[in-house]
């Protein structure tokens, strides 16, 4: 989908929410729900292009590609972490919406410790 296109799905959704909310809160819910979910595959699918040319140049750069794929993937859960969590804060749930964020901040840091081992030992090698 074009920016366009995702622009309009979006007003059409939030009229029929708000259409519907009143009468029928849970439904209007739903649809913003979907909503989410249509927007969110349909730009996953784009990233593919900007996570090979990633790749391309860490391997021009002689970056080992373990780093690069873990950056990518700690990116990821960035993002999908932001959109659960404002999806949770959407359908008023705020208390699952502060576990998942230090659930995932956790996870961030988790999965980013080999970096930061990698760093440090480059560190004590350049100091005598």
């Amino acid at each position: 989908m074009e920016i366009m296109q995702l622009i309009g799905v979006c007003i059409v959704s939030t009229s029929v929410c708000l259409v519907i909310k009143k009468e029928r809160p849970e439904i209007a819910m739903f649809i913003g729900i979907l909503t989410g979910a249509l927007i969110l595959f349909s730009v996953v699918s784009k990233l593919n292009f900007i996570i090979e040319s990633i790749q391309d140049l860490s391997k021009k750069a002689n970056i080992p590609t373990m780093y690069i794929t873990l950056i990518i993937k700690l990116i990821g859960i960035a993002y999908l972490m932001e959109f659960a969590i404002r999806l949770c804060n959407d359908c008023g749930e705020t208390n699952i919406s502060s576990k998942l964020e230090f659930g995932g901040k956790i996870m961030v840091m988790t999965m980013s410790f080999p970096i930061l081992l990698s760093i440090m030992e480059m560190i004590l090698d350049i100091i005598p």
